[in-house]
């Protein structure tokens, strides 16, 4: 059965569905603020399971709602042993992007980084935005939406510019900056969930910082400050080619669960 549902943003609803036979079990959402950068429909795939041996012939059903809806992008993230599905996903024109970890940290550190190390981190303020908007629209080239081919890369660059403008407002998620003395490093973009966990969903050095000790002692005073908040854990998700920053979480004693691997369909229709 195939059923589409919808929830209103602005003028338009935005797609939610679901494929659900003997065959195959398919849900996806639309990603309105990925909509909102690309001008079109575009759609994540959150559930993928393969149930019988006729499951391509089912996938079609959300390829009919996909291309009736105008979309121009679809990505699905799937755990690295589900081959059989990503196996679906490509015979489908799927293309494989990326890998992604999900480090996690669950034994903050209970004392201030050394003198020499500590950074100001402060919440930040409209009179930073345009400074941090610089940084944001230049310090994501390893992301999925640069490195895929088929995509514009100053739509990625717009993407994470949004990102930030709409977290200064944000009702759960923080925007802040993090500086050395008078001079801005980096920023971080942070949420606190339920379970006590700080999800740090953005987090960038600036480019003219990069190479001069930054990162740990920015990453230091972000882990520093997440305890002083009550957080229990913190959590992110980083691109496995972004190896440099892998090595930064290796050293901070993060632990890495299995990855995910990252699929796009792109329309052929430009």
């Amino acid at each position: 059965m195939n059923t589409t549902d919808g929830s209103h943003t602005g003028t338009r609803q935005l797609a939610i569905g679901r494929i659900d036979t003997a065959n195959l079990w398919l849900e996806w959402s639309e990603a309105w603020w990925d909509s909102a950068i690309f001008g079109n429909p575009v759609l994540q795939i959150v559930q993928l399971e393969i149930r019988a041996t006729n499951a391509s012939q089912d996938f079609t059903l959300f390829e009919h709602e996909r291309d009736a809806l105008g979309c121009v992008l679809v990505s699905c993230r799937l755990p690295h042993e589900r081959l059989q599905e990503s196996m679906l996903l490509e015979a489908h024109a799927f293309r494989f992007i990326e890998m992604v970890y999900q480090p996690y940290l669950d034994r903050l550190p209970d004392r201030m980084p050394a003198e020499s190390e500590r950074l100001q981190s402060v919440l930040a303020q409209p009179e930073d935005l345009p400074a941090v908007l610089v940084i944001a629209g230049s310090a994501f080239r390893t992301e999925r939406f640069c490195m895929d081919p088929r995509l514009d890369p100053d739509l990625s660059d717009s993407r994470y510019r949004q990102w930030v403008s709409s977290s200064l407002n944000h009702p759960s998620q923080r925007l802040y900056v993090i500086r050395d003395q008078s001079r801005l490093v980096a920023f971080f973009v942070t949420e606190m969930q339920p379970d006590g966990s700080c999800y740090w969903h953005l987090t960038a050095v600036a480019p003219d910082c990069q190479g001069q000790g930054y990162g740990r002692r920015a990453w230091l005073t972000m882990l520093h400050q997440a305890q002083e908040q009550g957080a229990v854990r913190v959590q992110t998700c980083i691109a496995a080619r972004n190896h440099r920053v892998l090595n930064l979480y290796a050293r901070l004693g993060f632990r890495f669960p299995p990855p995910l691997m990252t699929f796009h369909w792109v329309s052929p229709i430009p």
